[in-house]
């Protein structure tokens, strides 16, 4: 038996409002276009007041429903179905329990049902709803939906709060929002689901969501078991809050943002902070535009298990960055393919600071732009594959760099081919302590810096395969062109003359584009590709700031372990001289100085052992001469500065063998040839002496030169560096 107290006495009912007393209990549906029923009729209905209902409960379409309809706390396991309804005073159904509820193509004030409780569907199929008040157009705080809900095409507006309040709602089916037309206002959001569970799919294809004081969409710390779907949508915020706000969110399927419009004036545009998401994220074609320090796209340490795909993606942020992914960590690719981003500041244009990518980071034709910042900001990022730059614009400001990928460590290959970038104020890419696993291309690229530091900054870095840069066209306008400091290529280094020198020179003697210089300073390579160990020295010589020796010998050893030793000795000696021109205080004193100068015209630092050889058999050939001219030379009437030695033959002319003999064995200094015992000079007169004393120096050279080419054959006295 009903408890009917507290129930109003409606007294004698309607015609209209008995065809649906009796289609209630009957199962069947009313369908008219000027009914009307009184709203407490239909609570009685649901209370059983009249009779035990039909499972298919009670089910009106077309009428007028008179007052509010209040099911508050009201137990019910039938449908209640009140399609193209109008409902002018609104429906409570506060802390319900009914079977289902359909509400399609209705117009009401709007839906109270905090703590509802349905075993099936809630049906808000094109529903018009034009209300005010703070709780929100449709409130379903605490609410739990068995089935489904569903918002098709849904147009309600909120002057004065949510258009959709469902904060902790519990969906165990989908959320279906598609097309529909929400319009809210202040903090709490447009459509507010935070903390909310839905089980299945989230989907707001084609939506369009307004708040101008507040978010469009917030989803904190929400979970959907399924993908959640923005495709084509278009969700318009405000405030320092996200247009778009998802952080803290779990899906566990992927999120879709395809061809999507989000915009925020004074904040971000979508907020993805800490999101973990088990598929994919699609951005392709959507338009993202924010502002502020927090980012156009925030995505700080967000977690995404299989790809995020930005192609086409415009992002715009003239206060901030346009993404922000500081800490991000994606599964596998991270695609940015045409996309155009712009920001605005120091933390950069795009920004990925310490983000780890599980397989290729792929930027292939994006347009990158920040006129006060980084264009891309990538220090410590990790991928486990390939990174692709190939035709990317990007334009950035500051000493830092362009480009930045501090202590980045890229797995694969580093393709940068066609790469265009200009810093007009510092690097244009700032490899600092960058790692490559495979190959580095610069094939075709562009690089635009300015500034003390290098146009392409590779301070330590290492780089596993070979390095292409044929075809890299580099300006710097106050600095080096690149910084190889301290950097290793385990590969070949192909870099042609013409970056480094447009001219093409290869000569030692001058060159006019000194001024385009590399700092190659303790850099390590394997082999040289592109450019000829010749080519290479003249870059040493020529387009390098100051004088260090690591470089000289780096060359020298590549062309050793090559086989060309010849190479190798005109490289070390080339050193030398570049030592003597560029650091002569290095050296010593002036003695120093010019006996390192002396050293190097006589034999060449020792590493051409031959040319000593050669001079010294010049000198002994001098003393074979000094020899001859003092057998020509007349000391007194009848004798000769050399003449025969024993007394019976005084004043006999020595043979021109014999003068030469004489001069050669006085000229060396050990072993003789025997001549002096037949002839000799005369040292008793001025002219004898003379030529004793210009034997003696002469004697002194071959002494001297006849060590040092010892020397040089044995390897003694050549310089390590």
């Amino acid at each position: 038996m009903i408890d009917t107290a507290g129930v109003a006495d409606l007294g004698e009912l309607t015609p209209y409002e008995q065809v649906v007393v009796d289609a209630a209990r009957s199962g069947a549906e009313v369908d008219s276009a000027v009914g009307e029923v009184r709203a407490e009729l239909i609570r009685q209905l649901l209370l059983g007041v009249h009779g035990d209902l039909d499972p298919r409960g009670v089910r009106v379409v077309g009428a007028t429903v008179v007052g509010m309809l209040d099911l508050d706390y009201v137990t019910a396991r039938t449908r209640l179905v009140l399609r193209d309804c109008l409902i002018a005073g609104g429906i409570s159904c506060r802390h319900a329990r009914l079977g289902e509820i359909d509400l399609g193509d209705s117009r009401l004030a709007g839906l109270r049902a905090e703590g509802l409780h349905t075993d099936g569907n809630l049906f808000l199929r094109d529903i018009v709803i034009d209300t005010r008040g703070l709780a929100g157009a449709v409130n379903l705080i605490d609410a739990h939906i068995g089935g489904q809900l569903l918002l098709e095409r849904a147009t309600i507006t909120n002057a004065t709060g949510p258009a959709v309040q469902a904060f902790a709602m519990r969906v165990d089916s989908t959320a279906v929002l598609t097309g529909a037309r929400l319009t809210g206002a202040g903090q709490v959001g447009a459509v507010r689901m935070r903390a909310a569970r839905i089980g299945g799919e989230l989907g707001l294809d084609d939506a369009s969501v307004t708040n101008s004081s507040g978010p469009a969409v917030d989803l904190e710390a929400s979970h959907v078991g399924g993908h959640v779907f923005l495709r084509k949508a278009t969700m318009m915020g405000s405030g320092e809050a996200a247009a778009v706000r998802m952080m803290a969110a779990t899906l566990g399927g992927g999120l879709e943002l395809n061809n999507s419009t989000v915009t925020n004036s004074s904040g971000p545009a979508l907020h993805l902070e800490r999101m973990h998401c088990s598929g994919d994220v699609f951005l392709r074609e959507a338009r993202v535009t924010g502002s502020g320090g927090l980012g156009a796209v925030r995505m700080m340490a967000a977690t995404i298990g299989i790809s995020l795909v930005l192609d086409r993606l415009t992002a715009t942020n003239h206060g901030g960055p346009a993404l922000h992914f500081d800490s991000l960590r994606v599964g596998n690719n991270l695609f940015l393919r045409q996309a155009a981003v712009t920001g605005s500041g120091e933390l950069g244009a795009a920004r990925m600071l310490d983000a780890q990518v599980g397989g290729a980071l792929n930027l292939v034709g994006a347009t990158i732009r920040n006129e006060s910042g980084p264009a891309l900001s990538a220090d410590r990022i990790r991928t486990g594959n390939n990174l692709y730059f190939t035709d990317v614009t990007a334009v950035g400001h500051g000493v830092l760099g362009a480009i930045r990928l501090h202590d980045a460590h890229i797995t694969g290959e580093f393709n940068s081919s066609g790469l265009q970038v200009t810093n007009d104020d510092g690097t244009a890419v700032n490899g600092d302590r960058l790692h490559v696993g495979g190959h580095l291309s610069l094939r075709g690229a562009n690089l635009t810096g300015r500034g003390e530091r290098a146009a392409l900054w590779l301070l330590g870095a290492t780089i596993g395969g070979q390095v292409d840069m044929h075809g890299l066209r580099i300006e710097n306008g106050r600095g080096p062109l690149v910084l190889f400091l301290e950097a290793q290529v385990k590969g070949t280094l192909g870099l042609p003359l013409a970056v480094v020198c447009p001219s093409e020179e290869d000569g030692r003697r001058s060159c006019p584009n000194a001024g385009r210089q590399l700092d190659v300073r303790e850099f390590v390579f394997a082999t040289l590709g592109l450019m000829s160990w010749r080519q290479w020295l003249h870059v040493l010589v020529h387009h390098t700031g100051s004088y260090s020796p690591q470089p000289y010998q780096q060359l020298a050893a590549v062309e050793r372990l090559a086989g060309h030793d010849s190479n190798a000795r005109q490289v070390l000696i080339a050193q030398q001289e570049d030592l003597r021109r560029r650091a002569p205080e290095a050296l010593g004193g002036r003695f120093a100085r010019w006996r390192h100068w002396l050293w190097g015209w006589l034999g060449n630092y020792g590493y051409r052992a031959h040319r000593l050889v050669t001079v010294l058999v010049a000198v002994l050939a001098l003393a074979g001469a000094a020899g001859y001219v003092a057998g020509q030379v007349s000391t007194r009437p009848g004798h000769l500065a050399a003449e025969r030695v024993l007394p019976a033959n005084a004043g006999v002319p020595c043979s021109t063998a014999e003068l030469i003999g004489l001069g050669i064995d006085r000229g060396l200094p050990l072993g003789a040839t025997g001549l002096r015992a037949r002839c000799d000079l005369a040292t008793d007169t001025r002219w004898g002496q003379l030529f004793t004393y210009v034997l003696w120096v002469l004697q002194a050279l071959v002494w001297g030169l006849a060590t040092l080419a010892v020397a040089a054959y044995t390897g003694l006295v050549r310089k390590p560096t």
